[in-house]
């Protein structure tokens, strides 16, 4: 019975379809990968088991190669037993993602032949295509490859070209944010820079009336260096002077040294002292005659003088009292 072109674009497909990628892959979604291997890391394995699991996976990692020597204690056992899981998972993923390249090339391949099945029926091949035809069916086929798209249906193109003009206005968005930073930007800049201008300016003021302070304590302090350097000079010589004079007077030799003459000092200050001493008590005799039995009333008269003061006083004292009480 022969069909339509009508017939064989409203059909089903004339192929067996493939059982679909995502119904072998759905337990991926239901139990993530990374919380497998947390449950299978923290299982309380004991080390004889992570050991056993670390030999078998460095055996296939090395194959015919010798493994390396290394250190066996508990902190490797737990990286290594890590790492070796983590590369189990890395291994599975890798064949998930083959499993799903050959299912899709498949299914590609299989569409393409029904395609084309269909178009040799209805008799238009990419030959009998007018060149403005051929260049509309590049572009769609160009378009697909672009937005990749799983099909060519209308609706997808439609769905891509939305998407294209949601991403368009975000990019826009962006642009402008962006363009907005920026001439946030050059204002701080501009700004930054006027203050650099004005630091710029300041640190030079003040480096020239640092320097010219600077110079002027520099000034200053030549000026008392030359000072010092005269006195010291004056010095030295009034120490030469005086050692000439010292060595000119032979007084190592006549036996006096430093240590003898400091001694005739002190004993020159207590004899002093005592000179003093009794000068002071020798003025008090001088007030009294030189014949003695003036000087015997005079002492009198002072006894006499000195006991009525002593009367006064305790007079004065007692006045003192009974006014007190």
């Amino acid at each position: 019975m022969n069909k339509s072109p009508s017939d064989f674009l409203t059909s089903e497909p004339s192929y067996i379809s493939e059982p679909s990628f995502m119904e072998d892959v759905c337990f991926i979604e239901e139990t993530p990968i990374l919380d497998n291997f947390e449950v299978n890391e923290n299982n309380g394995l004991s080390d004889i088991e992570k050991w056993e699991t670390i030999d078998t996976w460095l055996k296939k990692l090395y194959k015919d190669k010798p493994v390396p020597l290394f250190e066996r204690n508990p902190a490797t056992a737990n990286a290594l037993h890590r790492i070796a899981l983590l590369n189990q998972q890395q291994d599975t993923i890798s064949e998930i993602i083959l499993q799903q390249q050959k299912i899709h090339a498949l299914e590609y391949r299989t569409e393409a032949l029904r395609i084309k099945d269909i178009l040799d029926t209805v008799g238009i091949s990419k030959e009998n295509l007018s060149k403005n035809g051929a260049l509309a069916l590049k572009s769609l086929s160009s378009l697909a490859t672009i937005f990749g798209l799983k099909d060519i249906e209308r609706s997808s193109y439609l769905s891509a070209i939305a998407q294209l003009t949601i991403d368009s206005y975000e990019t826009e968005r962006q642009i402008y944010e962006v363009s907005r930073i920026i001439e946030s930007l050059k204002i701080n800049t501009q700004e930054a820079k006027l203050k650099e201008e004005k630091l710029i300016i300041l640190l030079t003021n003040l480096r020239k009336k640092w320097d010219l302070h600077e110079k002027q304590k520099l000034k200053e302090w030549e000026a008392n260096n030359d000072l010092v350097n005269k006195k010291a000079i004056e010095y030295n010589q009034k120490l030469i002077r005086l050692e000439k004079q010292y060595s000119s007077m032979n007084i190592e030799k006549e036996g006096l040294n430093f240590q003898k003459l400091k001694q005739r000092e002190e004993k020159v200050g207590v004899l002093e002292q005592q000179i003093k001493t009794k000068t002071k008590k020798l003025k008090t005799y001088r007030v009294l005659p030189p014949d003695i039995m003036m000087a015997q009333l005079k002492l009198d008269e002072a006894k006499q003088t000195l006991n009525k003061l002593l009367e006064d006083r305790n007079e004065l004292f007692i006045k003192m009292a009974e006014n007190f009480h």
